[in-house]
């Protein structure tokens, strides 16, 4: 028997912009630092990323899992069984 591991995959990347050039997407990735530090927004990472099937460049932003506001659980209340003796 082989045990297989499974890849835990991260929180996903939102697609803010394309554009044809590499330094279009520069100057879009510098506004966008630019906006997060003027507004003191914590954890925000950016990144480039090139299609190859277009050849275009795509700004990409999300919100670091470490900064991302935690969920809280809803406690259930467990129902009691009534046992009925015969």
């Amino acid at each position: 028997m082989k045990e297989e591991k499974t890849v835990q995959q991260g929180k996903s990347w939102d697609t803010d912009s394309s554009h044809e050039t590499f330094t279009d997407a520069v100057i879009r990735q510098g506004e966008l630092v630019n906006k997060w530090s003027e507004t003191k927004v914590e954890g925000m990472q950016v990144k480039i990323k090139r299609r190859n099937s277009t050849g275009k460049f795509v700004v990409k932003t999300r919100l670091h899992p470490d900064f991302e506001p935690k969920k809280t659980k809803k406690k259930t209340k467990r129902k009691k069984k009534k046992v009925e003796k015969k």
